[in-house]
């Protein structure tokens, strides 16, 4: 019981000193912008990657292909020329 209550001290302890480091920090206006214009990368990444995937249409030679067996390609491709 008292080494769990030497450790969560310990852990507080490290925690407070690591929370007034780091809480000034982000208070600041810049760090807040910057977090904000990355967070704002992010989501138009994202976005764009999305937009991307949808547009892309496949042809139909590519969707037929997909389809068949691999047996009837081949016939196909020499029918066709």
């Amino acid at each position: 019981m008292r080494a769990v209550r030497a450790g969560r001290q310990v852990v507080d302890r490290t925690f407070h000193l690591v929370e007034k480091q780091v809480v000034p920090v982000m208070s600041t206006r810049r760090a807040q912008v910057a977090s904000g214009v990355v967070i704002a990368a992010i989501v138009v990444l994202g976005v764009g990657i999305l937009v991307y995937r949808r547009s892309r249409h496949r042809t139909l030679a590519s969707r037929i292909k997909g389809v068949l067996p691999d047996e009837l390609r081949a016939p196909i491709k020499r029918a066709l020329g």
